[in-house]
């Protein structure tokens, strides 16, 4: 416990540091101009990389791609494509979500499990999209004219903070005490709220989402923080939801007709899964077993699959496997035909199988399941993964080399390409490979480690060794270069 204090004082402390600490490139005097986009993107990634060391950050990549997928089809309806965004998420219960500068949205699980129904997910994120759209963070930073990086440092320690001291009465106190001067600064204004709340609306409704679902989602979130506003750090409610907020959603909602639309089944999936991790597998096996058992479901699918899971992540694989085939059969009863399947429940089982130590039956599911679900790049992960469990390295390497084509800035292709070339006993290009890994992740430093490490290695490969150096190098120039 007293370390546990400590550790986050010192964590906090660190965003008092002077503004020419190592990762915070210099942008003149911010007071005396406004932030450019090219500065709030930099701010936004630095703190990204503060979130991913603390390991809140979850790696998912059904969980990543379904917001991904969301994110995108609401920002290509908002017409804000000028702007990349980065939706993440992260395993926390608390019902939240919030927005970076630079475009980066962070969701915790808590959303994703409370949300009745999928419209209200998008309603958070289309709100999130409209505060970065709008620059509403950038604009806040510009009235103080001053402590632009003590503030936007302090805004992602204190949510590493919070994430440590979750359930932590002192935790919890230092980090709200620290982080008291920075929740004046940026917590987003009744005006702020109510232009992103009037865009979001506008935006869910051209994206094909139900607009009403927002004016629910507030009733919701406003029960929740009635609830639960003793044990929440002030800093983390920048979106005070007051009567006056809901009754101008639901004057706005009276513009759109209802029309009610169905949850897609990745939702319903996504939701059972983020449930399951949240409770781990020994809350969440008898969870599931007794709602199944009471038949207190609205799809049974869903259900199967969270009790599925939960036993995975038990190891319990034989029990997995069954409750998986049981969600399968559901899902084939309720579509009307036998043999009916779903990229995660094929994901699922395709682990259970590399769990179970069937690697050859593991990698054939996965072939086949690829085929079936090409867009999925989670079953693209699972079977490079079998393929190294089955070392069927030859085979890997391919499908590795495959998907680079499809998706270069892949960090974690990069990874298995790691873990590939170390079972062949090539340190050189395992190095080199998690040098790679880390350059995605923007993570410089233990990049240029491993690409020390990689020139250190016996062998000569003089075209190989060429490579590297010349990486070195222009990963240099990169990090000397000027910021735009």
């Amino acid at each position: 416990m007293k370390q546990k204090i400590i550790t986050i004082i010192l964590m906090l402390s660190m965003a008092i540091m002077p503004v020419h600490a190592a990762d915070i490139p210099d942008f003149g005097d911010v007071s005396q101009q406004g932030l450019s986009t090219q500065q709030e993107r930099e701010i936004g990634e630095n703190a990204m990389r503060q979130i991913r060391r603390s390991g809140a950050m979850m790696d998912d990549p059904e969980i990543v791609a379904y917001l991904s997928q969301m994110g995108h089809r609401l920002t290509d309806a908002a017409e804000v494509n000028e702007q990349p965004f980065t939706f993440f998420p992260l395993l926390n219960d608390n019902v939240n979500a919030f927005a970076m500068p630079g475009g980066f949205i962070g969701v915790h699980t808590g959303l994703l499990v409370q949300a009745q129904h999928e419209s209200e997910v998008a309603s958070v994120l289309a709100h999130e999209i409209a505060h970065v759209s709008q620059r509403h963070i950038a604009r806040l930073i510009d009235g103080t004219k001053s402590g632009v990086w003590l503030s936007l440092g302090s805004i992602a320690l204190a949510l590493l903070a919070a994430q440590a001291g979750h359930g932590d009465a002192a935790v919890a106190a230092i980090a709200a005490g620290t982080g008291l001067a920075v929740q004046k600064q940026l917590d987003f204004t009744y005006s702020f709220e109510q232009e992103a709340d009037r865009i979001g609306m506008q935006t869910l409704k051209k994206a094909g989402y139900d607009p009403n679902a927002m004016v629910t989602f507030f009733e919701r979130l406003q029960k929740h923080n009635r609830l639960y506003e003793n044990n929440a750090p002030d800093f983390l409610r920048t979106h005070p939801v007051t009567y006056k907020r809901i009754s101008d959603a639901q004057a706005r909602s009276g513009e759109f007709k209802f029309k009610p639309v169905p949850d897609s089944l990745e939702f319903l999936f996504i939701r059972e899964k983020s449930r399951a991790l949240q409770m781990g597998g020994r809350e969440g096996v008898p969870y599931y077993t007794h709602i199944i058992a009471e038949k207190r479901f609205a799809n049974e699918t869903a259900q199967r699959y969270g009790l599925a899971y939960s036993h995975y992540l038990l190891r319990q694989y034989d029990l997995a496997w069954a409750a998986m085939l049981e969600a399968k059969a559901s899902l084939g009863v309720e579509k009307g035909k036998s043999g009916k399947s779903h990229p995660m429940l094929e994901f699922l089982a395709g682990n259970i199988k590399i769990g179970q130590g069937q690697f050859a039956q593991a990698e054939q599911l996965f072939q086949e399941a690829t085929l079936r679900f090409p867009a999925s790049r989670a079953l693209v992960y699972g079977l490079i993964d079998a393929q190294i469990a089955a070392n069927n390295l030859s085979a890997a390497q391919a499908s590795i080399m495959d998907a680079l084509e499809l998706y270069p800035s892949d960090a974690w292709l990069y990874q298995r390409m790691a873990k590939m070339y170390a079972k062949k006993g090539d340190l050189m290009r395992q190095y080199q490979a998690q040098g790679e890994y880390y350059v995605r992740l923007q993570e410089y430093a233990p990049a240029f480690e491993q690409f020390d490490l990689a020139l250190k290695q016996p062998g000569n490969d003089f075209y190989l060794l060429s490579s590297i150096e010349a990486r070195i190098r222009q990963l240099r120039e990169l990090q000397n270069s000027p910021a735009k």
